[in-house]
């Protein structure tokens, strides 16, 4: 896939599409459980509904989303050893791979040839910034 091609899918829309809801098929809520499982193994359990508000705030999700979200959230169990960062901090590349959720709860189909060029792309932006900046 060209650079091309690649910007004509990624820039289909400038802004992503809010999730109004979590969809209430079968595929849509195991994706939703495993989206809250990935944040909940990044943050801890107390945490998810701050991140949540975040991305309220950033216009990816709606008060309904949240409300089901949350709802769902109390159900997962992580233990304590497994919080990547108990501070409640994700990574950029922890909001980037829950953009991606969202987006495919959405229902918007994200190709691996599309991840493999999006990480290739990343890869390339930091090498960039390590040479222009000396990181």
């Amino acid at each position: 896939m060209n650079t091309a091609a690649l910007s004509s899918i990624l820039l289909e829309s400038q802004k992503p599409a809010k999730l109004e809801a979590v969809p209430e098929d079968a595929f849509s809520l195991i994706f939703a459980f495993k989206w809250l499982e990935y944040l909940s193994e990044r943050v801890g359990q107390s945490n998810i509904a701050d991140i949540l508000e975040f991305y309220y705030n950033l216009g990816w999700l709606s008060d309904n989303a949240i409300s089901g979200l949350l709802k769902f959230s109390k159900g997962i169990k992580i233990e304590d050893d497994d919080i990547a960062s108990p501070s409640g901090k994700l990574t950029i590349a922890d909001h980037l791979v829950s953009l991606l959720f969202i987006e495919r709860l959405n229902g918007k189909k994200i190709s691996s040839e599309v991840l493999d060029k999006l990480e290739w792309e990343i890869r390339r932006i930091k090498r960039g910034a390590e040479q222009y900046y000396g990181i």
